[in-house]
C-alpha cells in the first residue's frame, strides 16, 4: 500500500540556497508537503514559494516550557504564518532534564500549553492540521492534535560520540514503532498515531523500505520523514520515493 502523502522535515534552512536544495530533495521523494522549523529566516515568504511547487507547508518548533516563551512561539504561528497559508504545525514539547527550558514535564506548564495551542487552533482555518511530537504525554497538546507523531527512530548520530547510524529504540523500523506506539497510545485519546522515520541521512535503503512496510501493516498512509540536514545518500531519497 503506497504512501498517499509524505512530508519532508528540515531544522536549518536560512539561505535561498539551502531552501533550493530542501525544495530539491523534497521533491525528488515525491513529497507532498514539508515541515519546516519556525527558526527558518525564510518563513513567512517561503510558504508561497513551496505553495507554488505544489507541497503543502506545516511548521514546527519545540517552545520554551514558559508562559512568555511558548506564547512569542504561538503568537509567531497564529499572526504570521497562518495568514501567510501554513497549512499545519506540529508542536514538540520536550524534556530534555528537569528544570531545562524545555522542559515541559511540570505541572506549572498546563496553563501555557493550553494558552499555546488556543491561540494556533482560533487562528486557524478548519482545513489546518495541528500534531504532537516527541517529548511528554500531554493531555494538553494531544488533545488540541488532529493527530500524533512519535519519532520512532531506530537510528542517529550520536551527538555524545558523533557516532554515525548507531542502532536506538531496538535497532529496527518495526521495534522502534512498536515501541512508540506502545508508549504513546494509552495517552493518545484515539487521535491518529503517524509514527515518524529517522535519522534518515544514517539509516539504509532496506530500513526505508521496511519502514513503508511497517506503516501499511498499521494502515497509515501518511509518512513523515526527519531530517533534511544535506546528507541524506540519494539512494535513500530514491528509497522514500518508492514508498
Amino acid at each position: 500500500m503506497a504512501l498517499s502523502s509524505k512530508f519532508l522535515w528540515i531544522v536549518n534552512m536560512n539561505t535561498e540556497a539551502s531552501e533550493i536544495s530542501f525544495s530539491k530533495h523534497a521533491l525528488a521523494i515525491d513529497a507532498t508537503g514539508v515541515c519546516i522549523r519556525t527558526s527558518t529566516k525564510r518563513f513567512p515568504d517561503t510558504i508561497k514559494r513551496f505553495h507554488d511547487l505544489g507541497l503543502k507547508v506545516y511548521a514546527w518548533r519545540w517552545p520554551p516550557a514558559t508562559a512568555a516563551g511558548s506564547q512569542k512561539e504561538a503568537d509567531l504561528v497564529a499572526d504570521k504564518l497562518i495568514p501567510k497559508g501554513l497549512d499545519g504545525y506540529i508542536v514538540d514539547p520536550e524534556s530534555d532534564a528537569a528544570g531545562a527550558i524545555n522542559d515541559w514535564n511540570r505541572a506549572k506548564c498546563i496553563p501555557f500549553a493550553k494558552a499555546f495551542c488556543k491561540t494556533i487552533k482560533d487562528a486557524a482555518p478548519s482545513s489546518f492540521v495541528f500534531g504532537t511530537t516527541s517529548g511528554c504525554a500531554w493531555a494538553q497538546f494531544f488533545g488540541a492534535s488532529n493527530a500524533l507523531y512519535p519519532q520512532s527512530y531506530w537510528r542517529w548520530t550520536n551527538p555524545e560520540t558523533g557516532r554515525r547510524g548507531q542502532k536506538i529504540n531496538g535497532g529496527t523500523p518495526q521495534k522502534a514503532i512498536d515501541k512508540s506506539v506502545t508508549a504513546w497510545k494509552p495517552a493518545s485519546l484515539s487521535k491518529r498515531i503517524v509514527p515518524m522515520a529517522g535519522e534518515v541521512d544514517v539509516v539504509t535503503e532496506d530500513e526505508i523500505a521496511q519502514f513503508g512496510v511497517a506503516l501499511a501493516a498499521m494502515g497509515v498512509r501518511e509518512g513523515h520523514f526527519y531530517t533534511d540536514n544535506g546528507s541524506i545518500p540519494v539512494a535513500n531519497l530514491a528509497a522514500i520515493k518508492a514508498l
